[in-house]
């Protein structure tokens, strides 16, 4: 996405540039710009039409949305720019297809702007608003309570059941039929058509609105009775729909109207291409001549503006809402787009002993300090030595299984935030160690207990990785290499989205990475550590039978040494400790997704989409976080008349 970002950003002032120099050549009187006029003015027409952009992009950030109002004012002023243009060139041979591909433009300019003002937060969040409901006439009522009309009439009592009831009969429901075994798979169309209803019912979550207990419990029982594939594939579809909301001009074009503009479009730039055809062939060679340079040009421009919109149309046709309108007809076509997958389902991974051991020398940092890119350098060393793994259908079974064990559990929403707010210690209590382990939970921030934890799965991964015979391969092991591995990219390369639970990460880290690299320098007459496997041998070798903060005190926040000393208790552990790790590893990125603000998560989509986004709306769906709220029937009686 940072690759087609630079060129689109580029655009926005080199069109506007170009037109602004073809206004300033109108005023050139010369023998030879007779027809030269006329193509000029064909020119700045396209050059609106590429203002306007394809329809499958009309912002790469949420940030961009933002600036609507500028569009607003471009759009207003580029349309004068090219109209100035096409007055100053009249008499030309070219004014009908001009004004044609002029139409065209403005439409497709409008068309962003709008969906640029649609999917802005303000009016995104006033969208979603239900139509405001007064109820009843206070006054009117009160006027019948006044002249005795309630009065006589005889009511009784009907006894509501509580929310409270209805919880725990739906629960009881869910725990008789707790797997899918018991329900149909659904297809990829139904498959489509839930994560449309779950993107329509939460998509207030992006601005904080709250959402009532109906909604959750619908949401929930969904989720609870669903394989972890077909939950990975909803959140899938339903991301999906919330980046065609937010950066693409979804709303403006698929509407009948949309449709008409589209079929509109199309059939002038046809004419178009053909009219300037005609023009070419019969006029041209007796009028005064032109370059074929400017001739192959307005072709290649005609051919471009046709194949973008021959393009825009078939992603029309074939985009996930046209699927839905069209759910009836079950083609082979049809199929391989519902199977499409619509995310790379790629982690980026990154750990901290390679971290340390490739760090720049000390004479880039100076250097980069002195223009202020030190953190810059950082980031490039990351991003040249950060590799990807694919999100593999074990890790999507552990973590829908722990997830969906911890909603069973909770009742009612006070007991999912409780759940939810977890990070480690209700994985821990899983076991008969969780006393010996808890101190590396509950006696730490979350930031140190990431590190901490980080750490002590990199040392036991190469230990066990070393010992294992040939291509023995455990699934658990790998699967917490790359849970550990992808929170510790988040960390260093992403902190906007666990901002809210870092705290004072920067510290934590700067001393954690400052003790790893004094230890990996610390003798000067042995050979340089080379690889994680060396690294991880000596960090072992050292004795930890005291905690970092009982031999330094408060003045250093490392916890380097502490991660060993995990490591060696979880080896001592007779139950699978992997799988332990692995529920811990669970409980940290689930606690991390949930507390991300709501906004960050919606920007994922825009830049390749992201894990910790998956497990944010998984765990709404299966009524977690904080944005629900206890259904609005305090009431347990309502009076009725009696008959």
């Amino acid at each position: 996405m940072e690759c087609l970002e630079s060129p689109e950003l580029y655009s926005h002032w080199i069109a506007p540039v170009s037109i602004g120099l073809i206004s300033n050549s109108e005023g050139v009187d010369c023998e030879a710009m007779g027809n030269k006029k006329g193509l000029l003015a064909f020119w700045a027409s396209f050059l609106l039409l590429h203002l306007g952009g394809p329809d499958t992009i009309s912002s790469f950030a949420l940030e961009d949305n933002e600036f609507w109002l500028r569009y607003l004012v471009g759009l207003i002023l580029q349309v004068l720019a090219t109209v100035y243009i096409f007055i100053e060139s009249l008499p030309n041979n070219l004014w009908v297809p001009t004004v044609m591909v002029f139409f065209v433009g403005f439409i497709k300019y409008a068309e962003r702007t709008r969906a640029l003002f649609l999917a802005s937060l303000n009016q995104f969040g006033c969208s979603i608003l239900p139509k405001p409901n007064p109820g009843p006439d206070y006054e009117e009522v009160m006027m019948m309570y006044d002249t005795e009309t309630l009065e006589k009439v005889d009511t009784q009592v009907d006894v509501m059941p509580s929310l409270e009831d209805e919880n725990l009969k739906r629960m009881n429901s869910v725990h008789k039929n707790p797997t899918s075994a018991n329900r149909p798979e659904l297809d990829n169309m139904q498959l489509l058509q839930e994560a449309h209803r779950l993107f329509e019912t939460f998509k207030g979550l992006i601005v904080g609105l709250l959402f009532s207990s109906k909604d959750r419990e619908q949401s929930r029982d969904l989720f609870l009775t669903r394989t972890p594939a077909e939950a990975f594939r909803l959140i899938e579809c339903e991301l999906n729909f919330m980046y065609e909301y937010l950066h693409t001009k979804v709303l403006v074009v698929r509407c009948p109207f949309g449709y008409f503009r589209r079929f509109i479009s199309f059939t002038l730039i046809i004419v178009a291409l053909g009219l300037f055809s005609i023009e070419h062939r019969h006029k041209f060679p007796h009028a005064c001549k032109l370059h074929n340079f400017d001739i192959i040009l307005t072709y290649v421009l005609l051919v471009g503006a046709l194949g973008l919109e021959a393009i825009s149309v078939l992603m029309l046709i074939l985009s996930d809402r046209t699927l839905l309108a069209v759910k009836g007809s079950r083609s082979k076509l049809v199929e391989k787009f519902l199977k499409r997958r619509r995310w790379s389902k790629s982690v980026s991974q990154y750990d901290m002993i390679h971290y340390c051991l490739k760090d720049p020398p000390r004479w880039a940092y100076t250097l980069a300090s002195y223009v202020g890119a030190g953190g810059v350098l950082e980031k490039m060393t990351v991003l040249f030595f950060s590799h990807s793994k694919e999100v593999s259908e074990a890790l999507e079974i552990l973590i829908f299984s722990e997830l969906r064990s911890k909603a069973s559990n909770a009742k009612n929403i006070k007991a999912a935030r409780d759940a939810s707010s977890q990070r480690g210690y209700w994985a821990l209590l899983q076991t008969s160690s969780c006393f010996e382990l808890k101190w590396s939970i509950g006696e730490y921030q979350y930031e140190e207990s990431l590190l901490l934890w980080h750490m002590a799965t990199e040392l036991l991964y190469i230990e066990d990785t070393q010992l294992s015979i040939g291509n023995d391969s455990n699934t658990n092991r790998e699967t917490c290499k790359l849970l550990s591995d992808y929170m510790f990219y988040l960390l260093v390369m992403k902190p906007k989205m666990m901002a809210p639970v870092l705290g004072n990460w920067q510290i934590v880290f700067q001393d954690t990475c400052a003790e790893a690299k004094r230890f990996f320098h610390k003798e000067p007459n042995k050979p340089p550590i080379l690889d994680n496997v060396e690294a991880c041998t000596r960090i072992l070798a050292v004795k930890t039978k005291y905690r970092s903060i009982d031999v330094k005190g408060s003045v250093s926040k490392s916890v380097f040494f502490d991660g060993s000393r995990l490591a060696k208790q979880l080896k001592e552990l007779k139950t699978d400790k992997w799988m332990l790790m692995n529920r811990v590893w669970v409980e940290l990125m689930s606690y991390a997704a949930i507390n991300c603000r709501p906004i960050v998560h919606a920007q994922q989509p825009s830049k390749g989409g992201e894990l910790l986004t998956f497990i944010w709306l998984l765990m709404n769906h299966l009524g977690f976080g904080t944005q629900f709220y206890e259904q609005e029937r305090q009431a347990k009686a309502k009076m009725v008349p009696r008959k």
